[in-house]
């Protein structure tokens, strides 16, 4: 006898079709942006890659903030601590590139342990504000001491990264940035479903997290709080090892609370709840710096600087007007809507 049809079957097909496709979809994205230097121009790769040190800096700070509830505005500091240290380490102590940017990730790593447990046992905007401090702190120490940084004209010569024959070095750091872009999101994404991530919403107050209750249920919040400073921190520290070795300068300026600042503008603008809105939000944020120093010169004349700003603070007074949750929700918004409309 034919077994009779079962709605929950077909709708377990449709979700593996969903499922199969979005894998598709996510595969054939990620070759697409992995091939680009071999079929777009060199401006394009450029600023794609550029897209890839900013997002993965930006995933860091999703999981601090939008996670664990802990605004911070010295991710610079971390970026900037990969690159110096990632440097100094090929430079002075003769290590090679990549054991440097490993060494300087776990130095980031025990750096941002040791102000994370100082800075966190503070709550809400004052966090934001002492993690700013410490940035502007890091920057006029690397002004400072000349006779290790280089003050304010920075480093030079910094040795590049071993790379394979057969490919340019700027298509070589161009791939390892989007891999790792690929290695922090899914990271990113298995934390956030993860049991941890459970327990960083828990701390979470600006989600409505209550840090009492988290520890009536057994939860360590100060270590779970720490613990997403010191991940955020390692993110920047990797991408900054390799921007220091791709670039082979660096100086102060680069690692500025102007970076900071952007780095949260983008977060908040992509979406603070989801790696995927830093993703989005980097890429949005450095086509528009890009577009306006192409057009605004020639249309309205005169530096770009002041015109940025002005874009920047639109964009995001009207996301927080009209898109709270950030960019990465408007499909599901849109599709509330339409939901709702045809009941």
């Amino acid at each position: 006898m034919m077994e009779s049809f079962r709605p929950a079957d077909t709708v377990s097909a449709r979700a593996q079709q969903t499922q199969r496709a979005r894998i598709a979809g996510y595969a054939l994205a990620l070759v697409l942006v992995l091939s680009l230097p071999f079929w777009a121009g060199a401006y394009a790769v450029s600023v794609v890659r550029v897209v890839g040190f900013h997002a993965v800096i930006a995933m860091g700070l999703v999981l601090l903030t939008g996670l664990a509830g802990q605004v911070s505005l010295g991710q610079a500091m971390f970026y900037g601590l990969g690159a110096y240290g990632s440097a100094l380490l090929t430079m002075r102590a003769g290590l090679s590139p990549w054991g440097a940017v490993v060494v300087a990730a776990v130095i980031t790593g025990l750096v941002a342990a040791l102000v994370g447990a100082a800075v966190l046992r503070l709550k809400g905007i004052i966090v934001a504000g002492v993690t700013l401090t410490v940035n502007l702190i890091f920057y006029y120490l690397a002004m400072s001491f000349s006779d290790l940084t280089g003050g304010a004209t920075g480093l030079n010569q910094i040795p590049r990264l071993p790379h394979p024959e057969g490919i340019s070095y700027s298509a070589f750091v161009y791939i390892v940035v989007w891999l790792l872009v690929v290695l922090v999101l899914v990271f990113s994404l298995n934390i956030s479903r993860s049991r941890t991530g459970r327990a960083l919403r828990a701390v979470n107050v600006l989600a409505g997290g209550s840090e009492e209750t988290a520890r009536v249920l057994g939860i360590d919040t100060r270590r779970c709080k720490v613990g997403a400073f010191v991940i955020a921190a390692v993110f920047a520290s990797v991408a900054g090892s390799i921007y220091a070795h791709f670039t082979s300068v660096i100086e102060p300026g680069t690692f500025g609370v102007q970076l900071s600042v952007l780095v949260a503008i983008m977060v908040v603008i992509g979406g603070v709840t989801s790696p995927w809105g830093a993703l989005i939000g980097s890429a949005l944020m450095i086509g528009i710096t890009e577009f306006l120093r192409e057009v605004a010169p020639i249309v309205l004349g005169g530096a770009t600087g002041a015109y940025e700003l002005v874009a920047y603070g639109a964009i995001l007074v009207a996301t927080l007007l009209f898109l709270p949750e950030g960019l990465f929700s408007l499909p599901s918004r849109v599709s509330r809507r339409r939901k709702h409309g045809s009941l």
